[in-house]
């Protein structure tokens, strides 16, 4: 297992899936054939006629954004991985420092932030504090699903740790209980999938059992996608259960396409459901995307697990020689496995 190899799987699922980000399942399986990166950033919500009052304007979802670079996941990801580095005491507030600082100093060097936050981008710009955001997605019935997306390295830390780190990790921005069990999921699937080298098919059962009686709405989501066929196969009632209503409802995003919201719960079982099926990187990035909807946040999750399981090699030689960063995330990877060594 090469942490460089996740990190890089992390970005280039993320940076692929930025590009038909919001668009609907039925659309991006008759357009994306996976051979070229595909923009259609400028066309998100283009399908809403009377768009709420606070609704983001249209230049939000293209302003500061240019093919292949990464987004919001991957450099939270990064921001996490520095907090573990820094080895002080692992807190909200200290995440919550890095993911500032992750973002202040892109912006520095692109002038401009990066695209694809959500209500971090709230306090990244002043208009609300910390404590703003946590209390708004405190009070969601379905929070974000940023913890979910960031929350791959915590898998490589021991059980002690592990646990503890992903529940930190929701409740630096998302501390509800929804968020805290889906990074909990993802912590464990990695866990399971790349240190214990568990069979893919035991994965729903092992990762259930670790929030046993923490979310009933979640472990009941679990019990039912172990039922469900594969990808191939799936039909429209299907994805009822893997992604919720479809098209997606408000108050859940984005509403009126089919594709997963961008919900911590669903996000994490989607993800435990496409690496219980995907036998490599790139089967697992193209599971991922055609779920449609949030998409990059998915596909940086299954690509990075199923890159640290199975290797790069799968993935089309473009997408590694495009990807933003890499050298800058070949060294941090170093770093990390550094630190893991001193555990």
């Amino acid at each position: 297992m090469s942490f460089s190899d996740i990190l890089l799987g992390i970005a280039i699922g993320d940076a692929f899936g930025a590009g038909v980000e919001f668009q609907d399942r039925d659309w991006i399986k008759s357009q994306v054939d996976f051979s070229r990166l595909i923009n259609a950033r400028n066309s998100i919500a283009a399908h809403l006629v009377d768009k709420p009052a606070n609704f983001p304007p249209a230049e939000a979802f293209t302003q500061n954004y240019t093919p292949w670079d990464y987004t919001d996941d991957t450099e939270m990801t990064i921001g996490l991985i520095k907090a573990l580095l820094s080895q002080q005491e692992f807190t909200p507030d200290l995440l919550v420092a890095h993911f500032t600082k992750e973002y202040q100093q892109g912006k520095a060097q692109k002038g401009f932030g990066r695209n694809g936050h959500g209500s971090m981008q709230w306090v990244f710009d002043g208009t609300q504090n910390i404590e703003e955001v946590r209390a708004f997605q405190q009070k969601r019935a379905y929070p974000g699903n940023a913890p979910v997306s960031r929350a791959i390295p915590l898998g490589l830390l021991s059980a002690h740790l592990r646990t503890n780190y992903a529940l930190i990790n929701a409740n630096a921005t998302h501390p509800h209980p929804k968020a805290q069990v889906a990074s909990v999921l993802i912590a464990e699937a990695t866990h399971f999938l790349l240190v214990e080298q568990g069979a893919p098919k035991d994965l729903i059962a092992h990762c259930s059992a670790k929030i046993h009686n923490q979310d009933k709405e979640t472990e009941s989501l679990l019990a039912q996608i172990t039922q469900l066929p594969p990808p191939d196969q799936l039909q429209p009632d299907h994805y009822e259960i893997l992604c919720g209503p479809q098209p997606i409802v408000e108050p859940r995003f984005l509403p009126g396409i089919k594709g997963l919201p961008s919900d911590a719960m669903l996000t994490g079982v989607c993800a435990l459901y496409v690496l219980s099926h995907a036998k490599s990187a790139f089967e697992g990035l193209k599971m991922a995307v055609q779920m449609g909807g949030d998409v990059d946040s998915l596909a940086s999750i299954c690509t990075g697990v199923l890159s640290g399981k199975h290797g790069l090699d799968s993935l089309p030689d473009f997408m590694l020689e495009n990807i933003e960063g890499r050298i800058y995330l070949r060294q941090l990877a170093n770093d990390f496995e550094r630190y893991l060594t001193t555990l």
